[in-house]
């Protein structure tokens, strides 16, 4: 059953012409028409799928040059254009989404584009077209890959999970159905004319071995298990298991200085909050 919420406008769907479908004229009954899913085993079983193989029409190209917009409001971060022959990605954008009815922070990816619209630093508004839809990096049938990633990449705009566990793959990717509903849940209350309800965090650790894979694929370069008990790592992971977004760190630990009868402490930013630090005092994330 279609989602009573959905409207078809210009060809998208949308709800309240605030929240788009990435791709023109999908179905949203079946908006993959047999493409990948969240989490379908690729590369003959050794690659979980980060996102969903976006399709439209009735056959495998009906879809090829149709549009491609951005979901909500956001900024290009990155273009990368197909070198003619190279297997895999194609052209592909990366769109830092900024909008207030983002449910988290979020990046979204798209892959194989016929044809890239925009550059890097561009602001789009919601429904805005980044692109159109294509099949470069040599595949058969035009389809728009999109991903949504929680935060920028760990390992740069080239990023594939080849090889990650599901754990890993959930812990550095949204579910992108669980993201939709999110979203459109913020779009619903501030169309309601009411206060927005504060973003949904939708990313939870469930397990030690969830926590362990974020770890390991999205933090390794921060994570250091020497210092894991120490004040700010200690409460970043508290916020992470108890389901709060603080983001990657922007900056190294420094220093606080003494203040009259408070002693020196320690201080770090990180892309949604600041962890601050005080001898015998528990870290504040309000600075």
């Amino acid at each position: 059953m279609v989602d009573a919420t959905l409207q078809a406008t210009g060809g998208f769907v949308t709800v309240d012409g605030r929240l788009f479908c990435p791709l023109q004229g999908t179905n949203p009954a079946n908006p993959l028409m047999g493409g990948y899913g969240w989490l379908s085993p690729t590369d003959g079983g050794q690659t979980v799928h980060p996102g969903l193989d976006l399709n439209s029409g009735t056959s495998c190209n009906d879809d090829e040059g149709l549009y491609c917009v951005s979901p909500l409001a956001g900024v290009v971060r990155a273009v990368l254009w197909w070198d003619g022959y190279t297997s895999g990605e194609g052209n592909h954008v990366w769109i830092e989404l900024d909008d207030p009815c983002c449910p988290a922070p979020t990046y979204l990816h798209n892959d194989h584009l016929q044809t890239v619209l925009v550059s890097v630093g561009q602001r789009l508004t919601p429904g805005e077209p980044y692109g159109r839809c294509g099949r470069t990096g040599g595949w058969d049938c035009a389809h728009a890959h999109v991903e949504l990633t929680k935060g920028p990449p760990a390992y740069g705009w080239y990023q594939w999970p080849y090889r990650w566990t599901k754990g890993q793959v959930e812990a550095a990717y949204f579910n992108p159905y669980d993201w939709w509903q999110a979203a459109k849940a913020l779009v619903l209350a501030e169309s309601s004319g009411g206060p927005a309800p504060p973003p949904e965090v939708i990313v939870s650790i469930l397990n030690g071995a969830q926590t362990a894979a974020i770890q390991a694929a999205v933090w390794a370069g921060y994570w250091n298990p020497d210092t894991a008990d120490f004040a700010i790592p200690a409460a970043w992971r508290s916020e992470w298991n108890a389901g709060r977004w603080r983001g990657a760190p922007l900056t190294d630990e420094q220093d606080v200085p003494p203040s009259g009868d408070k002693p020196a402490g320690r201080y770090q930013l990180f892309d949604a909050g600041c962890a601050v630090w005080l001898p015998g005092e528990e870290v504040s994330w309000s600075g």
